[in-house]
């Protein structure tokens, strides 16, 4: 199973008066050890069927790559190494890509193929749709209160997103998108909220427009949905172009401010309602392709950070 990072962190002093002490919040940023892979549902048992793509002795895996709602399981894709140090797993509907240094470095490819998936027909209201995500669990989750900031960068660049069926596309129901996903829990025993949760976003990308829009809705449309609130940030907050496939961009902002904001949202629309942003935590990281459209697409991901700036 995913490890899950107990954050027993011991916060050391600064050198000098006045100077930040900075945590990363992820692990393993260089994916050296690889993903654990899920399985194409997520109430199925084991949630994890195999252990992929990790470098010689890259050790265990602290990111899980999630393919839900896939007809096409990776579990048996062979692992090639490529002369340049790249690793790739890759089947008819997926194909993922580690460059050297991982997220840290020159990044990885996610690639969906939208036509393999759907058989070049168009989803259906109620359909499940393929997922292709990285994540990353924390448990018992990094408490926001701890921090002044938490300044969160990211470089991406769409390669391609294009519909292999054009004839009665409803944007209503047919697009691929990217987000970047953090779930805050409420993690005070005292409160009624005590274990429940949002859905915070950041968007990257969206097909059926030029900058990604900001979403709030109840996590639903599909079997296996979480009914929690999402609360996905405006890219126009980001993004002063469109994101258009082949340039490259960066994400870069401070979660603080926004994480309050979602939660606010979320009060106002009847959820976490007796919760206090002192309660939260981020209890997981997730970023990368849901595509309930006929859609084959990719995107490559690279320079991750997600810090925390110890409060003084």
């Amino acid at each position: 199973m995913l490890r899950t990072c107990l954050l027993l962190v011991a916060f050391t002093a600064p050198d000098a008066p006045g100077q930040e002490v900075r945590v990363s919040l992820l692990e393993d940023l260089p994916l050296s050890g690889g993903f654990n892979l899920s399985a194409l549902v997520s109430t199925a048992r084991p949630l994890e069927i195999a252990h992929v793509m990790a470098a010689p002795d890259g050790g265990e895996a602290r990111w899980r790559l999630a393919q839900w709602g896939s007809r096409f399981s990776a579990h048996d894709a062979p692992l090639k190494l490529l002369d340049d140090g790249a690793r790739v797993l890759e089947n008819e509907a997926k194909r993922v890509v580690v460059f050297p240094g991982g997220l840290a470095g020159e990044g990885a490819i996610l690639e969906v193929r939208g036509g393999v998936e759907y058989d070049m027909q168009l989803r259906r209201q109620g359909e499940p749709w393929p997922h292709l995500l990285i994540e990353q669990s924390f448990r018992p989750g990094w408490p926001v209160h701890a921090f002044a900031e938490i300044p969160f960068r990211l470089e991406f660049q769409v390669l391609n997103c294009d519909a292999r069926v054009t004839e009665g596309l409803n944007p209503n129901l047919h697009t691929a998108h990217v987000t970047a996903f953090l779930t805050l829990h409420n993690r005070n025993p005292e409160s009624a909220d005590h274990n429940d949760m949002i859905w915070f976003g950041l968007p990257l990308f969206d097909a059926r427009r030029d900058v990604p829009r900001g979403h709030q809705a109840v996590d639903g449309g599909q079997p296996n949905a979480t009914n929690k609130f999402i609360c996905t940030m405006d890219g126009a907050r980001f993004y002063d172009a469109p994101i258009r496939p082949g340039e490259w961009r960066t994400l870069n902002c401070d979660l603080i401010p926004l994480m309050q904001e979602a939660l606010e949202a979320s009060q106002a629309h009847g959820f976490l309602t007796d919760t206090r942003f002192e309660d939260l935590r981020i209890t997981s990281m997730n970023l990368g392709w849901e595509v309930p459209g006929p859609y084959d697409c990719a995107i490559q991901v690279r320079r991750l950070r997600m810090e925390g700036v110890r409060r003084k």
